[in-house]
């Protein structure tokens, strides 16, 4: 995430030699460690960097989102033995935790929530923060089948469970939304808030015949899915869901993002005939319908949809940013072989590759950016736009060594 002053929080999760500890680094606008973030901690690791442990067993970051004032709110989970609980903490803007969220007695220090939904795994994916300080997270849940169902919960601005939130009868506290749409896995990677604080939310779901299809769905501000979003589709799913199948093989969402129109943007990725995997980008109108003038092309794909293909083996998208003059950005990266690099591509708003980005003789057509950092695997997990000329990726390199390090680049973006 881009802050206002121009700093770059990216969070994610470190080995520290026994299991994972969740990591946020905050860099300034020149790309070095804000030295005033996480100054003082005792754990190792220099300033800019803060070091979470929350016990014992692996915590892992998820998401990061910022709020008004300067704190930093993550997302996560945290592992211990056989279960998986939802984690959320938030920071104040010099890393240390903010003593007046989370105090409820959960068994985590005070600026952290640990959120335990039942016996089987919680997973939180994605965070959001709410114009009034509410938090609203996205993830999923294992239930008593085994199967894995969409949770939406919010949080209020103390890190207390809103009980106004997801009032139901089924089973599931107040707080949180469950959504099961058959016998198979729901799962939510990614979430946005629009201007009336509808929650989208994009995921992906198992059909009958095993295979995974994109999944996109919008609660109102109660938690309730929105009647009005995907009423004119008849894919089997209730109103409030669009249910996408690009062909036979899985199609996933793995990013989510509005248009200052109301468009829905979605990223992700989609298995082809071949067996190889492309990015695919999609764009709904406010009411969950394709966009028929997106994506206009003769490969094969239906209007609304864009696949794109960066080479011989499997391409995967991973994050999505809108650039102020409508220009869409993917990040994700392109498997051949043995190798694995970072890819950025950007598209105009009808979804045509943009042919002034990426024009480097790096082996890849015109609107895509190949990058690889050295021998090992270079992967991209998310992007922010900066202002209007820049563009921040974020993920993890491989070294001579085998570890994983954390990369972090910037493009031009005009």
């Amino acid at each position: 995430v881009v802050g206002a002053d121009g700093t770059v929080s990216v969070v994610g999760n470190r080995f520290n030699g026994e299991s994972n500890d969740i990591v946020i680094v905050r860099y300034t606008a020149d790309g070095s460690f804000d030295a005033g973030f996480g100054v003082g901690e005792d754990d190792g690791t220099p300033n800019g960097v803060v070091n979470i442990s929350l016990g014992e067993g692996n915590d892992f970051g998820t998401a990061i989102a910022t709020q008004a004032d300067g704190k930093v709110v993550v997302a996560g989970y945290h592992e211990e033995g056989a279960s998986t609980n939802m984690v959320v903490m938030r920071l104040n803007a010099d890393g240390t935790l903010d003593q007046g969220f989370g105090t409820a007695d959960d068994g985590t220090e005070n600026g952290i929530v640990n959120i335990s939904l039942g016996d089987g795994n919680d997973v939180a994916r994605d965070v959001a923060v709410q114009a009034d300080g509410k938090i609203v997270l996205v993830g999923d849940s294992v239930v008593a089948d085994g199967s894995t169902n969409i949770i939406v919960a919010r949080l209020n601005a103390d890190g207390s469970v809103d009980e106004s939130f997801g009032q139901s009868e089924d089973g599931t506290p107040n707080g949180f939304v469950a959504t099961s749409l058959g016998a198979g896995n729901d799962n939510a990677n990614a979430l946005v808030l629009d201007a009336d604080v509808k929650i989208v939310v994009a995921g992906s779901r198992v059909a009958e015949d095993g295979s995974s299809n994109i999944l996109i769905a919008r609660y109102d501000a109660n938690g309730v899915p929105d009647a009005t979003f995907g009423a004119s589709g008849d894919d089997g799913t209730p109103e409030g869901f669009v249910n996408i199948s690009l062909g036979d093989g899985n199609d996933a969402a793995r990013d989510v993002a509005l248009q200052a129109d109301g468009k829905v943007v979605v990223a992700g990725d989609s298995v082809t005939a071949d067996g190889s995997s492309n990015f695919v980008l999609a764009r709904l109108n406010a009411d969950g319908t394709p966009d028929e003038a997106f994506g206009v092309s003769e490969d094969g794909t239906p209007n609304g949809f864009v696949s794109t293909s960066l080479g011989e083996g499997n391409d995967f998208a991973t994050g999505l940013a809108i650039q102020n003059d409508g220009k869409l950005v993917v990040a994700g990266y392109h498997q051949e072989g043995e190798s694995t690099n970072i890819a950025v591509a950007r598209y105009e708003a009808n979804g045509e590759l943009d042919q002034a980005f990426g024009t480097a003789d790096d082996g890849t057509e015109n609107g895509i950016v190949n990058i690889s950092l050295g021998d090992g695997d270079d992967v991209a997990n998310g992007v922010a736009v900066q202002g209007n000329k820049l563009i921040v990726v974020a993920g993890t390199t491989t070294a001579t060594d085998g570890s994983k390090n954390i990369a972090v680049l910037r493009l031009t973006a005009q």
